[in-house]
């Protein structure tokens, strides 16, 4: 009874050490019970971006690769003796059935592994391999790891060419669909015909994916019928790939939207981008914490009324980005029925459609989100009042990205005075602050800048500054140098045109 309680505690431990390879790696070594413990959760997850981005990443993905190599049954390595591949010779079986403990597979990943493992190989590299023989070489991979794992967490399709190998395996070997019916975050981001059968499999697997990222191409029948099976959806992810940027209505010319909207109540993450999204739907996702909606194309006065009645009490984060119309008015009333828990507020819209209710906007924060870390936005020349305001009952606001409220952003007749509103900024010192961008069309001079980096310096706080398309009046560089030399501003410079 000691002993197993002994191991029930260690295994908790490595547990908590999961991700933590160079831990786990010491505790293998200790002896053959915490070795026995410590490599699955060791192997659960081999291959992701952080192991090949770290130094010697590719290295280790190569011999992550040649581990599964080594493991290959004798009928693959005849498969692939018979197209000439010759594989390295095994002088000693692996201890452990290492693919068995993979949990989560980055097809990316896993190609540029491969391709790491066969630049390293001297057998190989000296013979050459073909396109077919190295697509015949991951087939036999992955066919082991899907066969041997009893259940696939995370999957993620982002290679066209491996996404319609996986797809095959599914559909030639059923026991490889045994690992599926786990799969709790499932990506893809591939066009290929075979999809629509990785679809179909998945459905037919399990219902209970709680992270999905789509890449949405013409074919949809049966990716909705994979969103309709799904009965605990809490991350919704929707791209619109396809050539037509705004003309493909994935929500509302097919049956996404509604079926969709069934799932609403669990979503708490939801992001859609280049998908006419609905805003009359948006009331039914009552637990949302996270939304963001991105390049959705045009709105019309009709299209943004709905959003003045959407009560979203859990909302904590909200980012609206778009080249087309945006109403200051409506997006106010969003924000006065939602922003108890409102801490990140982003808009980033080219054309707004009613510029000069700036003020409603910017008194609906002050008055309804006193939680709030971030915002970024428009704010009208003439809006310095309604600033302090939001200063003073936002009190604990981090950063600040403004830009001018105008109809037009890409057509600025002349830059707007940011003088006042920096004065205004340095007048009610927010003691958080540390981030401040000024975003494009306005105009200010340096020696505001300076007086707005000493209130910074009379309350010892450091802050960051940045500025995008401005026109500036002073030494600007002199200045800036000096106050980050004695250490009160921390990082200034210009923002890449191409981030906004």
């Amino acid at each position: 009874m000691a002993s197993r309680l002994y191991t029930d505690c260690f295994v908790k431990i490595f547990e908590f050490l999961r991700g933590d390879s160079t831990s786990l790696h010491a505790a293998a070594l200790v002896n053959k019970s915490w070795c026995q413990h410590a490599v699955p959760i060791m192997w659960e997850n081999t291959l992701d971006e952080k192991i090949l981005m770290s130094r010697n990443g590719k290295q280790k993905g190569s011999g992550i690769i040649d581990t599964y190599v080594s493991c290959l049954s004798q009928e693959s390595r005849n498969a692939l003796k018979m197209e000439k591949v010759v594989l390295p010779t095994v002088t000693r079986r692996p201890t452990f059935p290492y693919a068995s403990y993979l949990r989560s597979l980055d097809l990316k990943c896993f190609y540029i592994a491969v391709q790491s493992w066969i630049e390293n190989c001297s057998v190989l590299r000296k013979r050459g391999l073909s396109g077919d023989q190295i697509r015949l070489i991951i087939q036999e991979l992955l066919q082991q790891i899907f066969t041997l794992s009893p259940r696939m967490h995370a999957l993620k399709i982002n290679v066209d060419i491996i996404g319609a190998i996986v797809a095959d395996i599914l559909h030639r070997v059923p026991k490889a669909n045994k690992c599926l019916a786990h799969l709790k975050e499932f990506m893809y981001f591939a066009e290929h015909p075979t999809m629509e059968m990785l679809f179909s499999k998945i459905a037919q697997s399990t219902g209970q994916i709680e992270q999905l990222d789509l890449s949405v191409y013409d074919r949809t029948a049966e990716l909705i019928n994979m969103l309709r099976a799904q009965k605990n959806l809490k991350v919704l992810i929707i791209t619109n790939r396809t050539n037509s940027p705004s003309g493909f209505k994935f929500w509302v010319d097919t049956d996404a939207g509604t079926v969709i909207s069934e799932k609403a109540r669990t979503v708490t993450y939801l992001e859609i981008q280049k998908i006419h999204f609905p805003f009359y739907d948006l009331g039914r996702f009552e637990n949302l914490i996270n939304l963001n909606l991105l390049y959705s194309g045009s709105y019309s006065f009709q299209d943004w009324a709905p959003l003045a009645d959407v009560h979203l009490r859990n909302l904590e984060k909200i980012s609206y980005q778009n080249r087309h119309s945006l109403y200051l008015d409506i997006f106010g009333k969003f924000v006065e029925n939602s922003g108890k828990n409102l801490t990140h507020i982003t808009i980033r819209c080219c054309t707004i459609c009613d510029p000069d209710k700036s003020h409603i906007l910017i008194t609906s924060i002050a008055d309804y989100c006193p939680n709030l870390l971030h915002f970024g936005g428009p704010i009208g020349a003439n809006n310095a009042s309604e600033l302090g305001q939001l200063l003073n009952a936002c009190s604990h606001i981090e950063s600040l990205e403004l830009h001018p409220s105008i109809d037009n952003c890409k057509s600025v007749a002349s830059p707007i005075d940011f003088n006042p509103i920096f004065r205004k900024i340095a007048l009610k010192q927010p003691w958080e602050l540390r981030e401040l961008s000024v975003i494009h069309g306005w105009k200010f001079s340096a020696e505001v800048l300076e007086n707005f980096i000493e209130s910074r310096q009379r309350i010892s706080k450091k802050v960051s500054v940045f500025w995008n398309e401005c026109e500036i009046t002073g030494n600007l560089d002199k200045i800036c140098q000096k106050y980050q030399k004695n250490g009160i501003l921390d990082k200034y410079g210009k923002i890449k045109a191409n981030k906004y």
